[in-house]
């Protein structure tokens, strides 16, 4: 079973609550509700106290006061003009005396106390309230590499309240879904988007901190280049090739043409553009972090025809009947369009890069594009008549044959001969000539010319001198070999064109003609007649 045991107060101990309760309801005092408050810049602070005085006074006046001095009369937070338009009572003034301060500044950093004034006493309630205003400051590095983590802080110089919420701005637009504690800002692997202005702010309040710049290091994108030049680009025009890159830190830039080095800088300028600056070209951005290649550009340079030149396909001097083709070469951009032309004539003979000429003259091509015309220079073409055909392969074969006969006639003439003969030294004279006919110098002008061709071979025997010696081995044989080509002299008949004649004959000594029953059986004597 248990008991409970009751034990009264001491005695002495409540008639001393009694005293204190008694002595607070009679004496002056002040309570504050807080005594030290950390502000926001431009925020509202709201002061608060009660107070009290002893029974059987009068209230004469109660007010706030700022930095109490002893012995001076502090004055009245309402009667202050650098206060009184931003304050306001609070609460019921009697037990509770509560103000509004707004737009708080560094300037209204100050110790606040509560002053009361009775009908017989005077009372200043210390220690106050102190007061201190802050500001936000965005603390971030000042750099970060693309793909890094970063966290930003919202600092102030005091603590503010923990139930202060912060909103997050970046170049003053809001950030509330991305917080990370109540004065943190996380970003987690970073993106060059990410880089910009970033400030700071709590929830309810106007002010907005400083912005600070969060840097954000990338290496080089969306490298491409701009040409400076409406229209298609004409030889001697001035040409802009301007290099954009996106990259932090700003990126140095080096231009190509195909794969050759040509410059360095954002703009590379071409003045007096020629054919020659033709081509591909690119740019390469480049910086600690990186590089990238822009896509090629290509310049296409217009220019007139130029270099024109003609060239023969085979030979310039053909057969009547037959054609030669010439070809026309030039350079030019837009391709030109290729007129052919003959000398002394203003009208074109053809057109294309090729020609086909099939008369004798002087030909020569003209280019032309709309950037201008250039012409070649003219190159002959001679056509033959039929008959000159004939008389160049009779001249041909007859002088083949020739040859060939002459070659066989000595080697037998070597085969015949005895020892003592064959190592003599027989004397060879070779006589070729050519003259006219007998045709006056008036009809030479109109008649073609003869031809005549003599050839002689002389065999002397050097024991002459020494007396006749035998009919086959001392009797001197002498050779002549006569080529005679010649047009026939009635040059009025239109069906006979030309004659050749080639006679090849051979006279031997006077022993040799005693000996006239061997003849039939000497190979050496030979005519041949062409006509």
């Amino acid at each position: 079973m248990m008991v409970s045991i009751r034990m009264d107060p001491p005695l002495p101990l409540i008639f001393l609550l009694m005293i204190h309760n008694v002595l607070s309801e009679n004496r002056l005092g002040v309570s504050y509700s807080h005594s030290y408050i950390c502000a926001l810049k431009h925020s509202s602070v709201i002061m608060s106290c009660t107070y009290t005085y002893p029974t059987g006074q009068h209230i004469m006046k109660v007010f706030w006061t700022k930095n109490p001095e002893h012995g001076v009369e502090p004055p009245d937070l309402f009667e202050d003009p650098e206060y009184s338009p931003r304050l306001r009572h609070l609460g019921d003034k009697q037990q509770n005396y509560t103000i509004r301060l707004s737009h708080v500044t560094q300037k209204d950093e100050n110790k606040y106390c509560f002053r009361i004034i009775t009908n017989k006493d005077k009372w200043l309630g210390h220690p106050g309230v102190t007061l201190a205003v802050t500001d936000l400051q965005v603390e971030s590095p000042e750099r970060v590499t693309e793909g890094d983590s970063v966290r930003l802080t919202c600092k102030s110089s005091c603590a503010l309240t923990d139930r202060a919420t912060f909103i997050w701005y970046r170049n003053s637009q809001p950030l509330t879904e991305r917080r990370d504690g109540n004065n943190q800002l996380l970003l987690q692997s970073v993106r060059r988007e990410d880089a910009g202005r970033y400030s700071c702010a709590l929830h309810g309040h106007t002010y907005i901190s400083p912005a600070a710049q969060l840097n954000v290091t990338y290496p080089p994108k969306e490298t491409f280049i701009i040409v400076s030049a409406s229209g298609e680009i004409v030889e001697g025009d001035t040409v802009t090739l301007n290099c954009r890159s996106d990259s932090n830190p700003p990126a140095e830039i080096s231009w190509f043409k195909g794969r050759t080095f040509v410059g360095t800088g954002r703009i590379y300028s071409i003045s007096n553009i020629s054919s020659d600056h033709s081509g591909e070209y690119k740019c390469k951005s480049r910086n600690q972090h990186g590089e990238k290649y822009s896509d090629n550009v290509t310049l296409n340079v217009m220019y007139p025809p130029r270099n024109l030149s003609v060239s023969v396909n085979g030979s310039a001097e053909i057969v009547e009947g037959d054609s030669v083709t010439l070809i026309c070469s030039s350079d030019s951009n837009p391709p030109a369009e290729i007129s052919w032309f003959k000398e002394n004539q203003s009208s074109s003979v053809g057109s294309g890069q090729s020609f086909s000429a099939l008369q004798s003259g002087r030909f020569y091509c003209q280019a032309h594009n709309q950037h201008g015309s250039q012409r070649s220079d003219a190159v002959t073409v001679i056509v033959h008549g039929r008959t000159f055909l004939y008389a160049v392969a009779g001249v041909t074969g007859g002088s083949g044959g020739l040859i060939f006969i002459f070659i066989i006639v000595l080697l037998m003439r070597k085969k015949q001969r005895p020892d003592h003969i064959t190592q003599k030294q027989d004397d060879l004279y070779v006589n070729i000539s050519a003259h006219d006919g007998s045709l006056s110098e008036s009809d030479a002008v109109n008649k073609n010319d003869a031809l005549y061709s003599l050839i002689t071979l002389n065999n002397f025997s050097h024991n002459q001198t020494e007396g006749k010696a035998s009919d086959s081995e001392d009797t001197e044989e002498i050779q002549y070999a006569t080529v005679l080509h010649h047009r026939n002299k009635e040059m009025n008949q239109p069906e006979e064109k030309e004659s050749q004649y080639d006679n090849i004959r051979k006279y031997r000594t006077d022993a040799a003609r005693r000996s006239s029953d061997q003849m039939v059986e000497d190979q050496s004597v030979i005519y041949s007649t062409i006509k």
